[in-house]
């Protein structure tokens, strides 16, 4: 019997592949029958939702991360 792995990881960003908000991965499930806790922003308000893994498709974050600066001493 295979082990089940999820294919988001924590952090991951998703949207519903029926389209969507962009969401991050917030908990990930721990069966394949799970579902994953995401969350989003709908204007100001953070919302948060559950999904099953075929809900969800691979998404770019609406926004790059800005760099880590680093201090030079």
């Amino acid at each position: 019997m295979a082990t089940w792995k999820p294919k988001f990881a924590l952090g991951a960003t998703v949207s519903l592949n029926s389209n969507g908000p962009v969401m991050s991965v917030k908990l990930l499930p721990s069966t394949s029958t799970d579902s994953y806790t995401c969350q989003w922003f709908a204007g100001k308000k953070l919302d948060q939702g559950s999904f099953k893994e075929q809900q969800l498709v691979s998404a770019e974050p609406k926004a790059p991360l800005p760099a880590l600066e680093v201090e030079k001493k």
